[in-house]
């Protein structure tokens, strides 16, 4: 990883236990930003952790962040993920497990179960603050802890924080509260962090509007998800094969209420109703497949039309959707549903190639809409995806599908966007 900085005078520390080699949606917003910061002024040290066991690695990621201005500092931690010593994948636990693993983790952890990283983040921040003199730090969660980190370095240190909301924090849908007096520590925790912070950067408008209304004094600003467009420049270039099959694509994990079953089912119905299209339709999934994918498959009689590639790097994900005729996502109905923007979708935006969204309303369906080259879908209405895909079919054949809006696409660009964060340091020295 490169570590000789750039003639640029500003310097931003980073702060962010997910980081590559590691792999998963986590991991994609900080790289692409720290890969971009150094063409917009400023050199950038990322504290991070050493990579241990974890569901999937991506070293294409972490090749791209092999450049001037970069510099990564890595950490040990005592955190009870790290079970498991040296690098080595490990398979995603059971949904059953997940829940039971994420109930226990919240009643024993606060803020989460990275605590255990604090004093070791702390301690790389002293060593490096001994040679270099940082002018803002930048921590993003989850891990909440990691804004821990971010507000003691900002105390210790006189500079500008910045949080940014990958999620929320006290609203996440993802989190339960096993007490009342669990929730209001996390309340508070927020709170301290926040009051150290500058500015908060969020996903999108929905966590903004809940950040807001727990800290009105708070300067938030909405930094979307995004792609990036080095990822594509083979787009025109690809080879499509000859008489294939109109492909549907998904692409990363399914958890929560975030299911195929709704898909697979209409796809077999589909099948039913039109015999002829069998063999004409292939749904692929790339990424980390639910418990029950093949099972699930296997029921429909879908086995000559679905295939799992399980986990692949970023750019063979990127390719698989360049080759793909229509992406889909889904978000299914879930407590806070309506503030999940999955960061796959932003990259789906980057392939400009249609969508269909099993999404309720909130930000992700806003986005589809926006885009103007999609279709929307109630994650749980068989029949309603039964017809979307028919129709999708039907303009695919007649060679109608529809355009994405360009404009909306390109304020999604990922240099772009580390443009206006670059921005937003500025007006705080």
């Amino acid at each position: 990883m490169g570590d000789s900085f750039t003639a640029n005078t500003r310097q931003a520390l980073v702060v962010a236990y997910y980081f590559p080699p590691l792999g998963l949606s986590g991991v994609q917003r900080i790289a692409k930003l720290v890969k971009y910061l150094p063409d917009h002024g400023w050199n950038v040290t990322v504290i991070t952790v050493q990579p241990g066991a974890y569901f999937a690695f991506d070293d294409t990621l972490a090749s791209e962040l092999d450049r001037p201005g970069i510099r990564v500092h890595r950490t040990q931690t005592m955190d009870p993920t790290r079970r498991k010593s040296g690098r080595k994948v490990v398979a995603f636990p059971s949904e059953a497990k997940r829940r039971l693993l994420s109930r226990i983790t919240q009643w024993l952890f606060l803020p989460d179960n990275k605590r255990g990283w604090i004093k070791h983040a702390l301690k790389a921040y002293e060593e490096l603050a001994s040679s270099t003199k940082f002018d803002v730090v930048f921590s993003s969660a989850p891990p909440y802890t990691s804004f821990l980190v971010g507000s003691a370095i900002a105390k210790r240190a006189g500079i500008p924080l910045f949080l940014d909301y990958r999620d929320d924090w006290i609203q996440n849908p993802r989190h339960s509260y096993p007490t009342t007096l669990h929730r209001w520590l996390q309340i508070r925790m927020e709170q301290r962090a926040a009051g150290f912070s500058s500015s908060v950067t969020v996903i999108n408008q929905e966590i903004g509007f809940l950040v807001s209304k727990r800290l009105p004094t708070a300067d938030v600003h909405v930094i979307p998800q995004g792609f990036d467009a080095s990822d594509f420049v083979y787009q025109d270039n690809l080879e499509q094969e000859s008489n294939r099959r109109i492909r549907f694509l998904y692409t990363g994990m399914f958890y929560d209420a975030q299911r195929p079953d709704t898909f697979l089912t209409a796809l077999s119905g589909l099948f039913k109703k039109r015999p002829e299209l069998r063999g004409k339709i292939e749904a692929r999934f790339v990424g980390l497949a639910p418990e029950n994918g093949t099972k699930l498959t296997n029921s429909l009689g879908l086995q000559d039309s679905v295939h799992f590639t399980g986990y692949l790097d970023h750019k063979s994900t990127i390719r698989e959707m360049q080759l793909a005729d229509v992406l889909w996502m889904t978000i299914g109905h879930q407590k806070g549903g309506n503030m999940i923007s999955t960061g796959k979708l932003f990259e789906y935006f980057g392939s400009r190639k249609p969508i269909l969204g099993l999404v309720p309303d909130g930000a992700a369906a806003t986005a589809i809409k926006s885009y103007e080259a999609g279709w929307i879908c109630d994650p749980d209405d068989v029949q309603a995806v039964q017809n979307a895909l028919e129709g999708v079919v039907a303009k695919i054949e007649d060679g109608s599908l529809p355009i994405p809006n360009e404009s909306f696409v390109q304020k999604h660009d990922r240099r772009r966007l580390a443009g206006e964060v670059a921005r937003l340091f500025e007006s705080r020295l």
